[in-house]
């Protein structure tokens, strides 16, 4: 009976765990683990995929996290309303606060930004050490002026 009873429980302790290690979504909702759920590991957008926090490799076309993310974003849309830590690559990249690099056509910071912006289209709305390289780059706290062709940053 022993022997049945740690096997099941520990079963049962991994079923219950609050991070998932993978993920693959066709589109919200039709996906694995559900979105309010995190993921620790690698996460696959076959379409659109959301999670509640992500940490490790997202991947696909369009992803969407609820609140933090920390790893390497390469979506054609990455979307993400909280905290993030790392690279977001792709088409269109948004964070409500970054930390890191991002690269692609459009790349937007709403609150915070620290790091790098390489894109032709650079938004930074609020503070933080940034540095942008673009066609268009909007830096709010610019030490320069908040828009200019080419490079803008806020040291």
């Amino acid at each position: 009976m022993k022997k049945i009873i740690i096997p099941v429980l520990l079963v049962l302790s991994f079923c219950l765990m609050a991070e998932k290690p993978f993920q693959i979504g066709v589109v919200n909702p039709l996906q694995i683990v559900g979105e309010g759920e995190s993921i620790k590991g690698l996460k696959l957008n076959l379409v659109h995929s959301a999670n509640a926090n992500v940490t490790g490799l997202d991947i696909g076309f369009v992803s969407q996290v609820n609140n933090d993310f920390k790893g390497i974003q390469y979506n054609w849309v990455n979307f993400n309303k909280g905290n993030s830590t790392g690279m977001q690559l792709g088409i269109f990249s948004t964070s409500s606060s970054m930390k890191g690099l991002q690269w692609g056509t459009i790349n937007h910071a709403g609150q915070n930004m620290v790091g790098l912006q390489l894109g032709l289209i650079n938004i930074v709305q609020g503070g933080g050490q940034n540095f942008q390289i673009g066609l268009i780059n909007y830096n709010k706290n610019s030490a320069i002026f908040f828009i200019l062709p080419f490079i803008n940053f806020n040291l």
